[in-house]
């Protein structure tokens, strides 16, 4: 595989360094965790979920909305991303607490998640809002974790002479982070963001028809048209439902991902010409569209080439 995804550098801790950090993450996880268990003991004895029809004309909408979790999972996740992995790459004492709580928390079975999430928001939320929030929150936690890793080891890699020339110049937080964290992460970022999308895509069936005994926590969307046709064993709906969901995946490639990847991809450093630069049909309509002559969006899709010179 040409690329590679940037994951965050095993280090072996001294031998004798005392692990407080781990002893930490382990008193905050056990609280968190007992605090969710005490709420959800309060949660509703029944709940009765929505009906979901098999019929093709629903497809569209509950795509739409399947869709709109997984943006919200994702939004979620990035600024998540953006604030740990900065606060654990900048500072020390933070990383020794923050990084072993990410090994934690993503070690955690992802289902494990749910119940507790779904039964702890239930007791003091609308279930209908809690339902979506604890969805969201699932398919945060098949997107969130590699993300960050990615970013701190983006923030954790930057070359020496960039970083002396934005000290130098006495960059602000945010221009730094503008012209150099960015642009500097922004290959891994777009290449996890399609392996974070791909995780969440994979557990959509569970995060949309959960149920808990005579709680039914089921949300309308493709997930739980999937679930609803194979339980009822309709071969036609489940292949339509399949249908839906390679089209919407298909169409994010070509539409999001692509041209992402085309254009993320004039941030990589480079001491030689390397191989021919990925392309996308869309970003090139873009570039030639009427909007773009107009300078809508011409900073976002005529950013220059950045080649590292010797």
């Amino acid at each position: 595989m040409r690329h590679l995804f940037l994951l965050r550098e095993a280090r072996s801790p001294a031998i004798g360094a005392p692990a407080w950090g781990d002893a930490v993450v382990l008193a905050l996880v056990g609280a968190v965790l007992y605090g969710a268990l005490a709420l959800g003991t309060r949660a509703p004895a029944a709940v009765g979920g929505p009906a979901i029809t098999l019929a093709p004309s629903a497809l569209p909408g509950y795509a739409a909305q399947s869709l709109g979790r997984m943006a919200a999972a994702y939004a979620l996740s990035m600024s998540f991303t953006l604030v740990y992995g900065h606060v654990a790459a900048r500072s020390k004492t933070a990383e020794r607490v923050l990084m072993p709580l990410l090994d934690v928390l993503q070690s955690v079975p992802i289902l494990s998640f749910l119940p507790v999430v779904l039964l702890s928001l239930s007791a003091v939320l609308p279930v209908g809002v809690a339902v979506e929030l604890a969805a969201v929150v699932l398919l945060f936690t098949s997107q969130a974790w590699n993300l960050t890793f990615a970013w701190y080891q983006a923030l954790s890699t930057e070359p020496t002479e960039l970083r002396e020339a934005a000290s130098t110049f006495r960059f602000s937080g945010w221009l730094r982070f503008r012209t150099l964290e960015l642009p500097h992460a922004a290959i891994a970022l777009v290449w996890n963001s399609m392996m974070s999308w791909a995780g969440g895509w994979f557990f959509l069936m569970a995060a949309e028809s959960f149920t808990v005994g005579a709680r039914d926590f089921r949300l309308p969307g493709l997930g739980s048209y999937l679930y609803a046709a194979a339980e009822r064993g309709d071969v036609h709906a489940v292949t339509l439902g399949l249908g839906a969901l390679v089209l919407l995946i298909v169409a994010l490639d070509q539409l999001v991902w692509r041209p992402l990847i085309a254009w993320s991809h004039r941030f990589k450093l480079e001491t030689v010409t390397g191989d021919e630069a990925p392309s996308s049909w869309f970003l090139e309509a873009l570039r030639s569209s009427p909007f773009n002559m107009m300078g809508v969006w011409h900073p976002v899709v005529r950013v220059p080439h950045v080649r590292q010179g010797r």
